[in-house]
């Protein structure tokens, strides 16, 4: 067989600063253990990504089968499946989550996906990234059902937040992640054309970014149930994430333009306004802060969508 992508040719850690600069980025602020725990675990992930997207040939189709097959066996000979499932042993994390990420990844990947609805929208982030923080939460410290569903919508919020900011890319390479209903069933390649209904797909990202902001806010309330060493990682991933959008919306939300980034300058600045936020008196003020803000928006309506999916009581 020839090669699937699946050798380890290079670490996790040059693999998430290649391909994953936020998430690198906030990395730093972790203990080096978990930080190339997280590593190793994004590397997996994006190398079943990458796998996917290249799933129409047979070749990689069964070698995606195989990955299945062998998580679900708990054991292979393929370097970068064993480090994974030595993870999983670690830290015990949920194959059934594993599963999920790679049947989406696989299903984007084959259909060019088109999104109908709001529902359809929420369950695919779920699925592509939902499953992620599911699968990070334990490697983070945390325990329980609201750190679970925290981890989880951080997940969801960060997927969208992509979806907003690469509108253009994602169109050019024939999908379209913003629902049908709110964009009057403009195809992708409508999209890309750049020329067409530009107010009504801004419109759309910026209805996106509110979406995101809810479930954003949901992550936030579960920043506290992590321990010290892991919480100012996290929420300085979840800002710099969520920096994405407000550049968006800083710039008119000119999805055309193509994506937005954010600096390094502006990513240290972000990084030091969190740590102020968790220090001296302001962590228990924090603390009772993210309590209110509980109150403020429905969590477990942002979950209907996903009853029943891995994680989900």
């Amino acid at each position: 067989m020839k090669s699937t992508g699946l050798e380890v040719s290079f670490s996790a850690s040059q693999t998430m600063k290649r391909n994953g600069k936020s998430f690198w980025f906030a990395s730093i602020f972790l203990p080096k253990v978990t930080a190339l725990a997280a590593a190793r675990l994004y590397r997996f992930c994006r190398t079943m990504d990458d796998l996917a997207d290249a799933a129409a040939t047979p070749e990689n189709q069964e070698a995606i089968a195989i990955v299945r097959e062998h998580l679900r066996q708990g054991e292979t000979s393929q370097p970068l499946v064993a480090d994974f499932l030595a993870l999983v042993r670690q830290y015990d994390l949920s194959l059934d989550a594993a599963d999920h990420l790679i049947a989406t990844f696989l299903k984007d990947a084959t259909t060019k996906l088109h999104v109908e609805d709001e529902r359809q929208l929420v369950c695919y982030c779920y699925g592509v990234a939902g499953t992620v923080g599911l699968l990070m939460m334990p490697i983070l410290g945390a325990t329980g059902p609201d750190a679970r569903r925290a981890a989880i919508h951080l997940g969801i919020a960060m997927q969208m937040t992509n979806i907003a900011r690469d509108v253009l890319e994602d169109a050019q390479n024939g999908r379209r992640y913003l629902p049908g209903c709110w964009v009057n069933g403009l195809r992708a390649r409508e999209i890309e054309s750049g020329l067409v209904a530009r107010e009504l797909i801004a419109q759309a990202v910026a209805r996106l970014l509110g979406l995101a902001d809810l479930y954003y806010d949901s992550a936030a309330t579960g920043f506290a149930l992590l321990p010290p060493n892991t919480r100012k990682g996290i929420e300085i991933a979840a800002t710099v994430y969520r920096e994405i959008g407000v550049t968006l919306r800083r710039r008119q939300l000119t999805w055309w333009q193509g994506r937005v980034s954010i600096s390094r300058q502006r990513k240290l600045w972000l990084a030091a306004k969190v740590y102020l936020r968790w220090s001296s008196l302001d962590l228990a003020l924090g603390s009772e802060s993210r309590r209110a803000e509980s109150l403020q928006h429905d969590a477990e309506q942002l979950s209907l969508p996903l009853a029943g999916l891995p994680g989900i009581p």
